[in-house]
Formats: structure tokens, sequence, C-alpha cells
């Protein structure tokens, strides 16, 4: 089969793809369930915003930025400190940072000014501030199963 990739064998190559496609989204997809169901607490937000990333570039289109944050929280009477945001780290150009900065907003605060931290149960040092909804869950799915549909159509059909 190996043979028939590097020959350039286009059903094979699909075949492949669709099938590391699903492996890898099927992975994704069940840390994002599993995220959904980790626990939530209150923490305090003490800094975020957007950081480079990369070296920094003399023409400012080109540059690549990430979001970044820090915030504490407490577990069980334990002190916690976080840096991540989502499981999902987003790189974009400086034309983009639109994209950073609504995952951003998407940070829920309460009334009292703090925000809302999941946590991983067993493991309660791994947090972010945003889990996967249900939207995101549907297109991981969607991107897992996408390309092996299109390649039964294509060579089966």
């Amino acid at each position: 089969m190996w043979q028939r990739v590097l020959q350039g064998d286009t059903q094979t190559i699909w075949f492949w793809a669709a099938l590391y496609t699903f492996i890898a989204c099927s992975y994704s997809l069940i840390f994002q369930l599993r995220t959904r169901k980790w626990h939530v607490t209150q923490g305090d937000l003490i800094k975020k915003g957007l950081t480079t990333f990369g070296a920094t570039e003399r023409v400012t289109s080109r540059q690549k930025y990430v979001s970044e944050a820090l915030y504490r929280y407490n577990v069980s009477g334990v002190a916690y400190e976080g840096t991540k945001i989502s499981p999902w780290v987003f790189v974009a150009s400086h034309n983009a940072r639109y994209v950073l900065k609504k995952q951003m907003s998407s940070i829920q605060r309460h009334s009292n000014g703090k925000v809302k931290v999941y946590y991983s149960p067993g493991n309660p040092k791994k947090s972010y501030l945003i889990v996967a909804g249900k939207g995101g869950i549907f297109i991981t799915f969607l991107i897992s199963i996408l390309p092996a549909i299109l390649y039964f159509f294509k060579y089966h059909l």
C-alpha cells in the first residue's frame, strides 16, 4: 500500500488522508467532550491580551500573534495559576488578530468580576477559561468524517 502512495496513486493517498483525519479528529473530539465535563470554579483574571509569536517581523502584516492570559483560582483550598485560555492555540497574523480577540471575548465573567475557570477534576492544575461548545464539537465531527465520505463517493459508487 505504501508503494502505491509513493507512486502517487490518488485513491491510496485519499484513503490514508481520510484515515489520518478521522483518527486525529476523533482524538480531538474525545478531548473536547471530556473537557466539557470538567469542574468549574471562579477565578481572578490578572492579565489577558495578545503577544507576538515567533521572531519580531519588520513588516507588521507578517507578524504572528497568540492570545495570553494569567488567572488565579482555588480548588479545595489550594491556590493555582493558569495561563491557558483554550485547549486550542490559535496563531493569527497581524491582519487576523480579530480571531484572537473574538476568542478572548468568549471568556465568561460573573457579575462580581470573577471569571469562569474549567479545571480537570483529576488534576486541578490543568485549566482553561474556555471549553468547546456544541458548534465546535459538531464541526470537528464533520471534519473527521467528511474525507471518508468523499472517498467513498469518489471510489466506491
